[in-house]
């Protein structure tokens, strides 16, 4: 029988050793637009999320050029902020199935922005494109 050798090391399992102990500082763009959004949020009337225990806050407006945005938010309340810190994304896989209680994301049209967390816990970034849509969404704040 072929002897085998174990996989060789690559730079990017070397970089991720131990992250589940390091998680990393959430962005200051994430953490002002999140702000922006659940600003935003702040006037809206809540309703039914996916779960009996969630609530659903959703606004759908529209950009001075005319391009549609829908902000949103789910979870038992509407939080005041997001966590200041992220988890890091080479231990998102093994944490298969996890659930965020907070979801927020905003579509402009496309999801281009979707964070999802537990209270006291790192946040999870599902998706950020950046855009056009960072300054609409401020713009719609003002």
């Amino acid at each position: 029988m072929k002897d085998t050798k174990p996989p060789r090391e690559t730079l990017s399992s070397l970089n991720y050793r131990d992250a589940e102990e390091t998680p990393t500082t959430t962005a200051p763009e994430l953490k002002a637009l999140s702000r922006a959004t659940l600003t935003l949020l702040g006037d809206v009337a809540a309703g039914t999320g996916e779960n009996p225990d969630d609530k659903d806050w959703r606004l759908i407006s529209t950009s001075p050029d005319g391009a549609a945005i829908t902000v949103s938010c789910t979870g038992p309340d509407l939080p005041a902020a997001i966590p200041d810190d992220t988890a890091h994304p080479s231990v998102i896989p093994f944490e298969r199935p996890w659930l965020g209680v907070y979801r927020l994301t905003v579509a402009a049209p496309l999801v281009v922005f979707d964070i999802a967390w537990r209270p006291d816990e790192p946040l999870r970034i599902m998706n950020f494109s950046r855009g056009n849509w960072e300054e609409t969404l401020t713009a719609l704040v003002r």
